[in-house]
């Protein structure tokens, strides 16, 4: 079902928000995040019903997003204390908090095993503190092992690559066998399983389907030792497409036209900031492959529950016989299927809107605008250079015949501050004093990052309820904030 714009039928019209919060000003809308989370419940009860969801808390954190989870029934993936406790703060059972992290404090540990929490062990060396603290506590808990290393080939960008071989999270595929051989040494918990996080925005399904047949494969080994493997916990990374595949398919274009040009000595035709390749590399000889793409991508056929659709409905390899998922589950006697769907569920709930500065050019020949906010308050540019949608949502602009394109500036003091380091398109061009909305920055944009680079405050963030109701996520600082003192 084709969702409605979020812009149209936000049930407050943008100019009274604009009027009571200023800018820049972050918009999450709970409706769509209530749908995001019933379209992964729904593949589930149509396709393996002993499946669980579990939103993955740090996409976007707030008591009012987490009231949503309760009220659909769901639990979260919980990676610091203050993310569990605010699921429980919201009604949130605490046997539906799974307590995850690669770097867990000894208290916040205890305090989870006597709450009730499953905890997933980031390391083999984490089961042994888990068993030591049940040990002296006098409670068994339930947890799962993290596996990482993976072969999987380049997935999405290795800075949110997180189940490979250099990866500070998981415990190694290799190192599991010997783990589940003395599996019977750890007489202080319950142990029920495995967890892999691959990643975010893993836009394929083939790792999907390789990691579920080695978690499966893990799965028979736990069993052969007389335990039952109860849960398997997929994780997330489950994508959404920012743009389409005509656009996505054109950037591509775009960029390798940059890169080509420019050898040439005409540097008109270049597309990303200081003519940056994008995933495009090197062969061993030093000329460009453009055959394929390394790095985080911004289109995919299968977008959010699309992608766990397809793995539910996808082939695995187990002990190198091919069968299908659906099969596979059932061979370990179809144990709880956990995921933690973030990105997936508020991304596309939210849309940041911002006030055009200058209107400029930048390297002698390409537009570039400039708008009253930075990348601590979009931090998708300061891990990767992200592709979002723009438009302009009012003002004085031109009417022009051809899409205005160009790069986007912040206003912090540091080079580094590019928000768009690829060309965005609009309509028109912009002129001072005309708002900008950038579409798709309900996870981690607005929210992981934040903070008071020059002394700016960090602006509003607001929940939008389907009522008209408004949840405020956070409040833009002011200058007493900034400094903890008083005028």
């Amino acid at each position: 079902m084709k969702k409605s714009d979020i812009l149209s039928s936000l049930p407050v019209p943008i100019e009274k928000l604009i009027e009571k919060f200023g800018l820049p000003l972050h918009i999450n809308y709970a409706s769509r995040i209530r749908e995001n989370l019933r379209a992964f419940k729904g593949v589930f009860d149509e396709l393996y019903p002993g499946g669980v969801i579990r939103y993955a808390v740090k996409a976007c954190t707030h008591p009012a997003i987490l009231d949503i989870v309760k009220e659909e029934g769901m639990g979260i993936d919980a990676s610091s204390e203050n993310e569990a406790l605010c699921g429980l703060k919201s009604g949130i059972p605490a046997g539906d908090i799974d307590l995850n992290g690669n770097c867990k404090e000894d208290h916040h540990i205890e305090d989870a095993i006597r709450k009730g929490m499953l905890i997933i062990a980031d390391c083999i060396e984490e089961v042994d503190l888990v068993d030591g603290i049940s040990r002296r506590i006098g409670i068994k808990p339930s947890v799962l092992l993290r596996i990482s290393g993976y072969q999987l080939g380049e997935v999405t960008a290795s800075s949110v690559f997180t189940a490979g071989l250099w990866t500070k999270f998981g415990s190694p595929l290799k190192d599991v066998p010997g783990f589940i051989d003395n599996i019977a040494k750890y007489e202080n918990i319950d142990f029920i399983g495995f967890h892999t996080h691959i990643g975010s925005q893993i836009t394929d399904i083939e790792p999907y389907l390789a990691v579920m047949g080695k978690m499966v494969e893990m799965g028979h080994l736990l069993e052969r030792k007389g335990v039952k493997c109860k849960v398997l916990n997929i994780g997330g990374g489950y994508p959404i497409s920012y743009i389409d595949e005509e656009t996505w398919e054109g950037i591509k274009d775009n960029i390798r036209a940059g890169l080509l040009h420019s050898i040439k000595g005409d540097n008109s035709r270049i597309f990303s900031w200081n003519n940056y390749p994008g995933g495009f590399t090197r062969d061993n000889q030093g000329n460009w492959d453009f055959s394929r793409w390394k790095g985080e991508k911004f289109w995919t056929p299968y977008p959010k529950e699309e992608m766990l659709r397809k793995l539910l409905t996808g082939k695995v390899r187990v002990f190198q016989r091919e069968m299908s998922a659906i099969e596979a589950l059932e061979s370990l006697r179809n144990p709880i299927l956990a995921v933690e769907p973030g990105r997936s569920i508020v991304e596309d709930a939210g849309i940041t809107l911002a006030r055009v500065g200058h209107v400029r050019k930048v390297a002698g020949e390409h537009n570039m605008i400039t708008i009253e906010m930075g990348v601590t308050n979009h931090c998708d540019s300061l891990v990767e250079p992200s592709m979002k949608r723009w438009e302009i949502l009012k003002g004085n602009s031109e009417k022009e015949t051809e899409p205005f394109e160009c790069f986007v500036g912040g206003n912090l003091c540091f080079s580094g501050d590019m928000i768009a380091r690829y060309k965005i398109s609009l309509s028109e061009k912009p002129r001072r004093g005309d708002i900008v909305i950038i579409r798709d920055t309900g996870a981690y944009s607005a929210h992981f990052m934040p903070s008071n680079a020059n002394s700016y405050p960090r602006p509003h963030s607001i929940l939008v309820n389907e009522d008209g109701r408004i949840s405020l996520l956070r409040k833009r600082d002011s200058y007493e904030d900034l400094f903890c003192c008083k005028e």
